[in-house]
């Protein structure tokens, strides 16, 4: 077991995040701190870190470097962005950081910023065309990702503080202001050769005002998942709240629900921001990802190369397997039995989505709910996957995965009215079929030892004859799967057979 520390010195706020690694290189954050130091502020024209904002840098580094001496990481990555790159007296700021705290400090380029975006979002979201933003404090890094790969990135100097000061956007902010940063921001934008060209049909947000972005739209909407990453919206939603944030004064904004006190004064630059690119580039959709930067540095880590994994859903479903211990052959077996049944059954399914993810994420992560009690694990299993960090999914995707996973016979899941608007009282039939697959496809795996390679489905007028393929004697996978026959039967409206 291995810990990881990566400190990101950014032009508003100063983070540490600590990653646990185990032997077969599977991951887990396990700590993630973050300190407000906005080295941005009052930056420029001069692009001179203020002494009391280095101050406040050291004295935060300082307090990760106890911390670090504390939980004793194997390694400790430290990285700085837009303010201490285009700082004239970053050298001093650096030397003061290394004479006192010991960390030698990276400072990474604009592009190099990008592509670690690129690398955190790439490798937990299922992407193959976006524009990726992520506005930092003074600067905004653009991604153009086209076919899954990075085709195109750039950094410009506008982030959410230094456009704050510029436009006096911390209190309530003029149609004439708002009119000079839009036009502002049009020019730079048609500066980037490429980015009129980049047909991406949604915005993928990276960092720390989009978070809160989405949390506001979540707040609004009464949104059933409190989870940031993946979280989709649309166009609309995001003019309304650039709407209501920019009509207040401070002191309102600070009391809008989901918006963070100390992001108040900051968040109308980078809405604006947003609102503009997506009006350029004629976006219609947003999508918030809760991974960037840090994630990306964390994932070039870990894989020893710069390239995204070619299966999101699969490696994090592997990361799961391996952080919680839990069976991956019998996992697999139950997975391959699930599909195939699923397949098989398929003219009496009332599935008309693709359930492939769904059916996949379902029964390789069943038996999640031993992670807090064998005993009671059909009860754990639904709260469990929604907070097991699953990368490579809709929320939709995710809670039908959850909903399936926890089905067990006789036991409707009646929570279901309470995830509203992913989930309605329609889909609880397509939960109900693939829920008692699922519970046959484990039940033919009793042993956990796979003695059942095959099955082979028969449908004759009101019977549905499952004849299997095994090694050896499966009267006890074939005894247990017969337990579920009356709730098949309720399901499929057909008898059923084992043989």
């Amino acid at each position: 077991m291995k810990t990881l520390a990566i400190i990101d010195i950014g032009s508003n706020s100063i983070r540490l995040v600590l990653v646990r690694i185990g032997p077969e290189g599977n991951y887990k954050i396990v700590h993630d701190i973050k300190e407000s130091a906005r080295l941005a502020k009052d930056f420029c024209p001069e692009r001179i870190i203020k002494p009391q904002r280095a101050d406040m840098a050291v004295r935060i580094m300082r307090m990760f470097r106890n911390l670090c001496e504390a939980v004793q990481p194997d390694e400790v990555i430290v990285v700085a962005t837009d303010a201490v790159r285009r700082a004239l007296n970053r050298d001093e700021l650096l030397r003061r950081i290394k004479e006192e705290t010991g960390f030698e400090v990276r400072v990474l380029s604009g592009r190099e910023e990008a592509f670690y975006d690129y690398l955190g979002v790439a490798n937990s979201m299922n992407i193959e065309d976006a524009l990726l933003m992520d506005i930092g404090g003074g600067s905004t890094e653009i991604i153009w990702v086209k076919n899954k790969q990075a085709v195109e990135m750039t950094s410009i100097a506008f982030g959410a503080i230094n456009l704050t000061q510029l436009y006096e956007l911390n209190q309530k902010s003029s149609h004439n202001d708002e009119e000079a940063l839009k036009r502002n921001l049009w020019e730079s934008f048609d500066k980037i050769s490429w980015l009129k060209n980049a047909n991406s049909p949604v915005l993928v947000g990276i960092g720390g005002s989009f978070r809160n972005i989405g949390r506001i739209d979540r707040r609004l909407k009464k949104y059933p998942l409190d989870l940031p990453h993946n979280y989709q919206f649309g166009v609309e939603d995001l003019r309304q709240i650039h709407h209501d944030i920019k009509s207040k004064p401070l002191k309102q904004r600070q009391r809008v629900k989901g918006l963070s006190r100390d992001r108040a004064d900051i968040i109308l630059g980078a809405t604006t921001m947003v609102s503009t690119l997506l009006d350029y580039c004629d976006i219609r959709k947003l999508c918030i990802s809760g991974y960037g930067l840090r994630e990306g540095i964390m994932y070039e880590y870990l894989n020893h190369h710069s390239d995204p994994e070619c299966d999101v859903l699969d490696w994090s479903i592997s990361n799961n397997i391996k952080n919680y211990s839990l069976d991956y052959r019998h996992a697999t077996t139950v997975y391959r039995h699930t599909w195939s049944l699923y397949q098989q059954l398929q003219e009496l399914s009332s599935t008309e989505e693709d359930f492939s993810r769904i059916v996949k994420t379902a029964a390789m992560l069943h038996d999640c709910g031993i992670v807090i009690n064998y005993y009671q694990q059909n009860q754990h299993i639904l709260y469990t996957m929604l907070n097991l960090e699953i990368n490579g999914l809709t929320h939709r995707e995710l809670v039908l995965s959850a909903f399936i996973a926890a089905y067990h016979d006789k036991k409707t899941p009646v929570q279901i009215s309470n995830f509203s608007p992913l989930l309605s009282s329609v889909d609880l039939p397509a939960i109900r079929e693939v829920g008692v697959l699922l519970r046959l496809a484990r039940s033919l795996d009793r042993s956990m030892s796979g003695i059942i390679e095959d099955l082979y489905v028969d449908i004759r007028g009101d019977d549905v004859i499952i004849k299997t393929s095994s090694t050896t004697d499966a009267q006890l996978e074939i005894y247990d799967a017969l337990q579920h026959f009356d709730e098949f039967k309720r399901v499929f409206k057909k008898n059923l057979f084992i043989i």
